[in-house]
């Protein structure tokens, strides 16, 4: 099946996801007790990975589900909510828009 005709159905919804996630981050930065925040981010991502995939974007879904991993431990508490922990997922978040938009560019 041809999928390149979703592309931009792809790159659109991943850009509202990505834009909500930095969005969630600036508001848990600002609250780190706040587990609602980690919920929304989780989501997204968990949302990026499922559409990657389906996509063939291997290396989307890749990076989409060690965020999630990691996501997964922030939500459980098995990992504190550090600032570098959240300067990471800035860093990471930013990664996986430039893989998004390579993916979608064929390269």
């Amino acid at each position: 099946m041809d999928l390149s005709q979703y592309a931009e159905l792809f790159l659109a919804e991943s850009r509202e996801h990505l834009s909500a996630c930095n969005h969630l981050l600036l508001e848990w930065e600002k609250q780190p007790a706040s587990p609602g925040p980690v919920q929304g981010i989780f989501r997204a991502i968990h949302t990026i990975k499922g559409m990657a995939a389906t996509m063939g974007y291997a290396r989307v879904a890749d990076l989409a589900h060690r965020m999630e991993n990691l996501l997964e431990r922030l939500r459980r508490g098995t990992a504190p909510a550090t600032d570098a922990l959240l300067q990471l997922l800035f860093r990471a978040t930013d990664a996986l828009e430039r893989a998004i938009d390579v993916s979608v560019a064929g390269r």
